[in-house]
């Protein structure tokens, strides 16, 4: 039995955590974004009337205190670890896979989500009066599920394309993925294993799967001359919280030497794809075409093929972008999330030889802006 001394020694020791932790919350400097989580902490809290009689105040409160507790990423992390020893790390909604490889959770299906953005492309093509062609991407996840560690959820990416697709018009022309992917010796080799996108290898393929498709010409993998930039720590390293998980290598692969980039932010012509000043920050995804934009334009005079493309796209046609630049002279990537203008008032100033929806799978079930594709 524990002596009364033993007994006041606990709690003189918890109080004394306790006031530590209050003095270093209050005296260590706030930084407003966390670098491992890779998004801004919470802004301190307004005291006014309406706050504090909807709730709003101790709400915000509890997210100030719990954003800026000292050494936050610590126990952040450690509490990761104790989820995933314990089998509760998918509550993140991040799957843990063998060869430090970190994957979101299955995609879910949403009925309704799932008629609306399909319709929405439907409608696109009929008031285009052409072709219109759609590519979905599997998740990293369907990708690597054989070595998913305590794996139960089913990743059934495969069959929900195929409904997306059987949704389709005739006007819209659905590209399969899943089978290409399927038949490469290691699937989940082209996708990275700290985040959700595809490697430039797995962009490669779609690209030369497409350009198969409309039978143009592309340039080849060996063509490319390719750059190695190591550390690259992505999306789901961040949303795991597995701080111990080693970065991965992110490759460039340098093709056509005479391109330049503009974006619907910035009319300032880039020369290059790449923009390596991305490297030296936390998001080195960014590298590719300097991240989402509204719109960007790539511009290549020495492009395999004339002609011009239109990509309605997410964030995996960053990279893909890059590549489907080989073979058009010119390249135009619209982000619904970001331009919010009829995409059919641009198809009809603009003379496009090819329109291309392309979605991860992560996002077009979940992605509410298709809306806007009129």
């Amino acid at each position: 039995m524990k002596s009364r001394f033993d007994e006041k020694l606990m709690i003189a020791a918890f109080c004394g955590f306790l006031g530590i932790m209050s003095v270093l919350f209050f005296l260590l400097p706030k930084e407003k974004f966390s670098p491992l989580e890779k998004r801004y902490l919470s802004d301190a809290p307004v005291l006014n009337w309406e706050n504090l009689s909807s709730g709003k105040f101790g709400s915000d409160v509890e997210n100030y205190m719990a954003d800026y507790i000292p050494g936050r990423s610590f126990f952040v992390g450690l509490n990761a670890y104790v989820d995933l020893l314990t089998g509760r790390q998918v509550s993140k909604g991040v799957y843990a896979a063998e060869g430090n490889r970190l994957v979101q959770a299955p995609v879910v299906w949403d009925e309704e989500q799932a008629q609306q953005n399909m319709q929405a492309i439907n409608n696109f093509a009929d008031k285009l009066g052409r072709r219109v062609d759609l590519m979905l991407a599997p998740s990293a996840g369907w990708a690597a599920q054989d070595s998913i560690v305590g794996f139960s959820d089913p990743y059934e990416d495969e069959d929900l394309i195929q409904r997306l697709y059987d949704l389709c018009g005739e006007d819209v022309r659905t590209i399969d993925l899943t089978g290409v992917i399927k038949a490469q010796e290691d699937p989940a080799s082209l996708y990275y294993r700290t985040d959700h996108h595809w490697t430039t290898e797995g962009a490669y393929l779609a690209y030369e799967t497409y350009m198969r498709l409309l039978g143009r010409d592309y340039r080849a993998k060996e063509d490319f001359t390719v750059e190695t930039v190591p550390g690259f720590q992505g999306s789901t390293y961040s949303e795991s919280a597995l701080w111990l998980t080693p970065g991965e290598d992110i490759q460039l692969w340098h093709g056509s030497s005479n391109i330049t980039v503009t974006n619907g932010e910035n009319d300032q012509p880039h020369q290059g794809v790449f923009y390596k000043e991305r490297l030296e920050e936390v998001d080195k995804y960014t590298v590719f075409l300097d991240g989402n934009h509204s719109t960007v334009r790539i511009v290549n005079p020495d492009a395999k093929e004339k002609g011009k493309l239109l990509v309605i796209r997410d964030s995996y046609s960053n990279c893909l972008g890059t590549l489907l630049a080989e073979s058009y002279e010119e390249v135009v990537l619209v982000d619904l999330r970001y331009y919010k203008n009829p995409v059919s008032q641009l198809c009809a100033e603009e003379n496009f030889t090819d329109v291309l929806v392309c979605y991860s799978m992560d996002n077009i079930m979940t992605d509410t802006n298709l809306v806007w594709l009129q």
